[in-house]
């Protein structure tokens, strides 16, 4: 991950500078020097919180602003990006009409229009991402169930440099008030570094959840990022997860709960068939982070496959690539008899915009 973050913040040095030349075109005070090392140093502050952050002997609540910092400029980087090539082809069509001092104005203009749309976008998904929903989902099993079954599913909360003990705490409080029969989170609940969650203990808000069963975890692959898997399979025990890797257990409301390790670690996963539901009378559900199996799934005999990952693209229009990678990059659809749900999530990971989707606990209702 060293390397990705290096690779990225020394891009984007490059390439923000190149769009405070664009944009100072359109507001006088952006070519002061100060606003241009400014800009210059977002993707170092960036680069800085994620790769030595994990270290510091700073608190993780004193670190956040600066985390912050970084993820909003990780999105004015990405739609800079449109911007910057809406401008080239501007000034390219300019230059082949002979730029005149109409083109001249032109260039100000949209370089002033630019910088506010970019800003704007901003703040809009900065408030959005803070802002999460409940969406409500119902499937009719055909086991006849004694009763319904209410589960909330909570995916990639991504503790760590954005999100901490206060955002479990809300997190939590959300979760009770579904009164939930099941909770299931489907991984990522670690963003980079498991040490941001060992000096805040901003896991341990998780062990006032309630539910009636109980509550059940995946990993997913950011958990697997840091290389201490075990460790935080044994942090989240300690606050009443039970971790499902590759095994299955039978709840007493009817159900038959099967969890997968990540997809990343496991591409071809035996487990996904061979610890499959065989008592017609219970729901057979499948819970994984990726969701990359809704055809074996229901070709197993799962009654529902709940998967994350995705975000949802987080900031649109990389949804319309998330929709290419997955038969279900989000929402709910059926395959076959079976119930395909795909969560954008309740975090996000590396930037706290959300563009085109909105963070989530999805509640379903099981007949």
């Amino acid at each position: 991950m060293r390397t990705f973050f290096y690779f990225w913040s020394a891009v984007g040095v490059l390439l923000t500078g190149l769009y405070w030349l664009m944009y100072r075109r359109g507001f006088a005070f952006l070519n002061h020097a100060v606003i241009l090392l400014f800009f210059l140093l977002l993707p170092l502050l960036f680069c800085a919180v994620n790769v030595w952050g994990p270290n510091l002997e700073i608190s993780p609540g004193n670190l956040r602003p600066i985390a912050y910092l970084g993820g909003y400029w990780l999105a004015f980087f990405h739609y800079s990006v449109y911007a910057g090539i809406l401008y080239l082809l501007l000034r390219t069509v300019g230059f082949l009409a002979g730029s005149g001092e109409g083109w001249q104005h032109a260039y100000m203009l949209y370089a002033k229009g630019a910088f506010v749309a970019v800003m704007a976008i901003l703040a809009y998904g900065g408030w959005n991402a803070l802002h999460p929903v409940v969406r409500q989902v119902e499937h009719d099993t055909g086991k006849h169930l004694p009763q319904p079954v209410k589960i909330v599913l909570v995916t990639d909360i991504h503790l760590g440099t954005l999100f901490g003990r206060q955002y479990a705490e809300e997190l939590t409080e959300r979760i009770n008030r579904q009164e939930a029969d099941v909770v299931l989170f489907g991984g990522d609940q670690v963003d980079n570094s498991l040490n941001y969650l060992l000096r805040e203990k901003s896991y341990e808000p998780l062990k006032n959840i309630k539910s009636k069963y109980g509550v059940y975890a995946i990993l997913g692959n950011h958990d697997h990022f840091d290389g201490r898997v075990r460790q935080e399979i044994e942090l989240f025990r300690t606050v009443g997860f039970k971790m499902l890797v590759d095994e299955a257990v039978d709840l007493p409301c009817h159900i038959h709960l099967v969890g997968l390790e990540d997809y990343r670690s496991e591409p071809q996963n035996p487990y996904l068939v061979s610890l499959a539901g065989k008592d017609p009378t219970k729901a057979n559900l499948l819970l994984e982070h990726q969701p990359r199996r809704f055809l074996q799934a229901e070709q197993a005999g799962y009654d529902l496959y709940m998967a994350g990952h995705t975000h949802g693209g987080q900031q649109a229009p990389l949804n319309l690539v998330t929709r290419r990678m997955y038969l279900l990059d989000y929402g709910s659809k059926k395959f076959g008899n079976m119930m395909g749900v795909t969560s954008c999530g309740y975090g996000l990971w590396g930037s706290p915009v959300r563009i085109g989707s909105t963070p989530e606990i999805v509640v379903i209702t099981l007949r």
